[in-house]
């Protein structure tokens, strides 16, 4: 049907009509919306005795895509750029330059310098590494300390972190007032706790010593602050420094378990035990993995602990690497050195992470 009206007739001319001449066409709407449907194919082929449309560069389409990215995201950027300020100039720059120091020889002389000192390349790496050497076998010594360290450390604060949430899980009188008391070993300063924990080692006037001897255990005093001993007992104070975050992180981990699934179980007839193993522990799997993670991260960098009850100089038997490099790069004056057996346990500690990551993504996939 042919269009009506003055309308249809000019739609019906213009679509006669070059593409190009769509400025004697855009006076009406319909014929407008047509118009702008047919631009695209003129700008392609302009027709002689027509007006070309003009093309957009594709820089200044670029170029609105990052200022619109910009106005979207820029109030985010600018929030976290004293974070991302922070970690460049408190870790990263000085990562890097601990990295650097690792391939120079620097020492008392140089120092002053160190941008100008030598090149040593890996010398100072096998030097703190070589197990046949002092120095390398006191690493080796020192790296498998904190690993035993660690490993009780972290073991026995679960286990007593995680009896304890249970117990405050539960609802009883003054809960909220204990809650805060078990805090108080962890917020306790390092420095002040583990200096009472060394008077308590004493050997001769020590609390440890002398309710061993009323009781019966000992006949003379032990010396737990030397020699093998000392290990054992920088773990004591520390598994009581640290458990009371143990305790912290899996309550809040025990209160995000719905009260269904338990009381689904008692009806089913499942004892505390199954409860506890079929719900409890499955259900704090994520919690249970970020704590483990951040106490072997913690533990692998232990120093306030060793270096407050025993010293710069522990001794082979409690010697761990932060103490280790402590003496050689701030009293022996080995930058180098000192320098390399960082990175060396920077690396072992990287290494331990992404093992146990691996780990635990298996053990996930086999579940489900």
């Amino acid at each position: 049907m042919p269009p009506e009206g003055s309308a249809g007739r000019e739609a019906g001319r213009a679509r006669r009509r070059p593409l190009g001449t769509l400025r004697d066409v855009t006076t009406q709407p319909q014929v407008r919306a047509r118009a702008i449907e047919a631009a695209p194919l003129a700008t392609a082929a302009p027709i002689p005795g027509t007006v070309p449309t003009r093309p957009i560069p594709r820089g200044r389409g670029a170029v609105h895509k990052i200022r619109r990215f910009l106005i979207r995201t820029g109030p985010a950027y600018l929030f976290i750029l004293p974070a991302v300020a922070a970690m460049l100039f408190v870790h990263y720059i000085p990562m890097a330059g601990g990295i650097l120091v690792a391939f120079k020889d620097i020492n008392l002389f140089t120092v002053t310098r160190w941008y100008d000192a030598p090149w040593v390349g890996l010398d100072n790496f096998v030097q703190g590494l070589n197990p046949d050497g002092f120095l390398g076998s006191r690493f080796w010594q020192s790296l498998w300390n904190v690993t035993f360290f660690g490993a009780v450390t972290i073991t026995a604060g679960y286990v007593i972190g995680m009896a304890v949430a249970l117990l405050l899980n539960r609802e009883f009188p003054g809960r909220t007032l204990v809650r805060g008391i078990i805090l108080l070993p962890y917020i306790t300063p390092d420095s002040v706790a583990y200096s009472v924990w060394r008077f308590i080692f004493q050997a001769r006037i020590g609390l440890v010593n002398m309710w061993l001897m009323k009781l019966g255990i000992i006949d003379e005093p032990v010396i737990w602050l030397v020699g093998s001993n000392a290990i054992y007992a920088v773990m004591l104070a520390a598994i009581w420094k640290g458990w009371p975050f143990a305790a912290l992180v899996l309550q809040a981990g025990l209160q995000t378990i719905p009260r269904e699934l338990y009381e689904s179980a008692m009806i089913d007839g499942a004892s505390r035990w199954q409860r506890f193993r079929y719900i409890t522990l499955p259900m704090l799997a994520p919690v249970t993995r970020m704590l483990i993670l951040v106490s072997i991260l913690w533990n692998y960098n232990a120093f306030n602990q060793f270096y407050v009850m025993l010293g710069k100089d522990p001794g082979p038997a409690a010697d761990v690497p932060s103490t280790l490099i402590l003496r050689e790069t701030f009293s022996t004056f080995n930058f180098g050195v000192g320098s390399a057996m960082s990175v060396v346990l920077m690396g072992v500690m990287l290494v331990l992470t992404m093992l146990y990551l691996r780990a635990l993504r298996a053990s996930e996939r086999g579940q489900a």
